[in-house]
């Protein structure tokens, strides 16, 4: 073996073709740029879709799963978070004319299928031949039961799919996830190619020479797009409504009356102390929501984190609709359901619940009750109402007492953090998509000036 021949050896192997179909033999419900992902997804057998909120994922995993199923006559499971299975069934599907199964009691049908991530065990996952995975941020965990769980179920399902929004490119430990889910490459090799441990930080990081070949490996099986001007296609028609985003900030006494510490009490930032602090804010937290949702006859999504915050927003919205984890399944449906036809005006409920891939553009008013340090559950929660098919402009309302007000600077600290990456990210990633979609290269503008200088030099 020559030098050249070793090299050779060690690229990663482009992933064996799978369906070929035409753009115009797909589903006309799909738009240009969707029918042109969906196909790719197709001859590349295993794909992620990481695309912003509202840029139809639902409608491509279905267009992918019909098609699958029609090619390989083998069922094709698709696995969501609960209150997402009955919105994509019985919402998604009849757009595209398509049936789908809710799998109750085991019983598979042929065609698509569908179940929530809850009831994977009660399944056989082997008659399956392709498998959707809908929020496949489940997968973020590197350690996670559910991830190690989902990988050995489908370790040999030939045609395999994930869909979630654009992930952050400052943890791309989410896209190895995926891509050692597809059974692309382990995790453990692609840290080992593209990867350097970090002493400093004690975290992985790209390899300076490496980065252009890790997005441009990565571009092989994904795409990854928050327009679809990213790919070179029109968006006139995808163009979001204006965000009114208010932080509401109640003054919160710090007079320590225990004299535990002092005269004043000492705002740690510790997980103890946080929960604390949430725990002495949350009653005028509650009251100001309240506040907020009673000065007009208009629907409201309100987003908290514990079960105090709940109750203490239910106490003083009384009408308001209230969603537990502890709540049956069934309730939880129909109360998304309800919500979604205008029969309720306010639901509460919590980001784990509602915050991941259900579709709530029939109100354009959401209230955070407090937040966490978790800037993906702030935009996903925001991004329930705040997507494409949004007619209205957003106002959302973030309420903090005067002593959280260090989680808000973290949350914006992070969220400069992804614009600024994602921005590095595109960079490296628009060209290698707009070559692969449409055999286009970008245009490079061209910085250089002509300069006079002065006779004198």
């Amino acid at each position: 073996m020559n030098y050249n021949d070793f090299l050779n050896s060690k690229k990663e192997k482009r992933i064996s073709k799978g369906i070929e179909v035409e753009e115009d033999d797909l589903n006309s419900v799909l738009f240009d740029y969707q029918k042109a992902i969906v196909k790719k997804a197709l001859e590349t057998k295993r794909f992620c879709l990481f695309e912003s909120c509202g840029m139809g994922k639902t409608l491509q995993q279905l267009e992918w799963a019909y098609q699958v199923y029609k090619h390989i006559n083998k069922p094709v499971l698709i696995l969501a978070p609960l209150g997402v299975t009955v919105q994509t069934a019985y919402e998604e599907a009849p757009k595209l004319g398509y049936e789908v199964n809710i799998i109750k009691d085991n019983h598979v049908t042929d065609g698509i299928n569908i179940i929530n991530y809850e009831q994977l065990e009660n399944i056989d996952t082997s008659v399956f031949g392709g498998v959707v995975l809908d929020e496949s941020s489940i997968l973020k965990n590197f350690t996670g039961k559910v991830r190690t769980r989902l990988t050995k179920a489908f370790e040999n399902t030939e045609y395999k799919l994930c869909c979630t929004a654009t992930p952050a490119p400052n943890d791309l430990m989410e896209l190895l996830n995926h891509a050692d889910f597809l059974r692309i490459t382990t995790t453990a090799k692609a840290l080992a190619t593209y990867f350097i441990n970090d002493m400093k930080t004690g975290q992985y990081r790209l390899k300076g020479h490496a980065t252009k070949d890790f997005y441009r490996w990565c571009c092989n099986w994904s795409i990854n797009i928050e327009s679809p001007q990213d790919l070179g296609y029109k968006a006139d028609y995808y163009v979001l409504p204006e965000l009114h985003e208010k932080n509401i900030t109640i003054e919160i006494d710090q007079i320590d009356y225990n004299f535990e510490n002092g005269f004043f009490r000492e705002i740690g930032t510790s997980a103890t102390a946080f929960h604390k602090e949430k725990h002495r804010t949350a009653d005028a937290r509650a009251k100001k929501c309240a506040e907020i949702a009673a000065k007009d006859d208009e629907q409201y999504l309100i987003w908290c984190d514990t079960n105090e915050e709940s109750s203490l927003l239910k106490k003083y919205i009384p009408e308001a609709v209230e969603v537990r984890g502890s709540d049956k399944s069934s309730f939880k449906e129909q109360s998304a359901l309800d919500f979604k036809n205008g029969k309720i005006r306010v639901l509460i409920s919590k980001p784990k619940i509602f915050g991941y891939g259900m579709n709530f553009q029939n109100c354009h008013n959401v209230i955070f009750c407090g937040l966490t340090y978790s800037y993906e559950n702030y935009y996903q929660s925001l991004r329930r109402i705040y997507r494409f098919g949004q007619k209205k402009d957003v106002y959302s309302y973030i309420v903090l007492g005067s002593t959280e007000l260090h989680i808000l600077e973290t949350i914006n600290k992070k969220k400069k953090v992804q614009e600024e990456l994602k921005n590095k990210m595109d960079i490296s990633t628009k060209e290698i998509q707009l070559l692969h979609f449409k055999g286009e290269e970008m245009k490079k503008v061209d910085y250089s000036q002509r300069i006079e200088l002065p006779q004198f030099i």
